[in-house]
């Protein structure tokens, strides 16, 4: 990677894309990822993608932290953030050790499957209990530390319960504020970072961050009903582009 970076028409790209993904990640909690993700894989490689994706979330996770602070149920997140910290490091170790190709494309059709569920109308109706919530957490650090997108199954979860959506936004940014710090410190005992790609990451950042206060900007003018559309949508479009890269 080191001799791979440069401020050409790639970066361009991937500019345009961290901007996107910064938009969706200020408005709905998520999502960025997943518009990430696909286009850095095909401009930098699947291992430089997702620890690029890891390096600029931490500006982000930061800004976002009162909000995250304010409105997070921790108590009720806590067993999910503990299921991840189980399973972050396989998935991680599984990242620089198996055919990403087929890791991509099985976690794309999972993001569609479950988009089309939530699409469905399924409503979480009963009240899950901390086994179950590690379970989500654990599924979810699995596929966060191998692709770092393991966001949509905490946020199908989250949404598919009878939950405000203050407190639906806060529980997926308290998340990905600890599976991000866990994921960091797991690629950099892989020995995964580079000085290019610090550089990058610090270049992308401030695309990123604008367009988390464009998102944020536009989450106060969105009904509720209207978010969980759009959230609907977000899933589904993230896991078609996955699997069509």
């Amino acid at each position: 990677m080191d001799e791979v970076f440069s401020f050409d028409l790639t970066f361009a790209v991937a500019a345009i894309a961290t901007l996107v993904a910064g938009v969706a990640r200020g408005m709905l909690g998520f999502g960025s990822a997943l518009i990430i993700i696909p286009a850095l894989v095909a401009l930098y490689g699947p291992v430089e993608a997702v620890v690029i994706m890891s390096l600029i979330e931490v500006p982000a996770t930061i800004s976002l932290l009162p909000t995250t602070l304010r409105f997070a149920n921790w108590p009720w997140i806590a067993p999910v953030g503990i299921g991840s910290l189980v399973t972050i490091p396989l998935g991680a170790w599984l990242l620089v050790s198996l055919d990403p190709e087929v890791t991509r494309r099985a976690v794309a059709g999972l993001v569609i499957g479950l988009g089309l569920v939530l699409a469905s109308g399924w409503r979480y109706r009963g009240s899950p209990g901390p086994a179950l919530r590690f379970g989500v957490g654990a599924a979810s650090g699995f596929i966060g530390g191998l692709a770092n997108v393991g966001g949509p199954l905490v946020v199908v979860f989250l949404l598919a319960s009878q939950t405000a959506v203050s407190a639906v936004r806060a529980g997926m940014m308290a998340f990905f504020s600890f599976s991000t710090a866990l994921r960091l410190l797991i690629y950099g005992a892989l020995g995964l970072y580079s000085l290019s790609l610090l550089v990058l990451s610090l270049a992308l950042a401030p695309l990123f961050l604008t367009g988390i206060w464009l998102g944020t900007k536009a989450f106060n003018k969105v009904p509720e009903a209207l978010f969980r559309r759009i959230a609907i949508a977000a899933v589904l479009i993230a896991g078609v582009v996955a699997a069509i890269k």
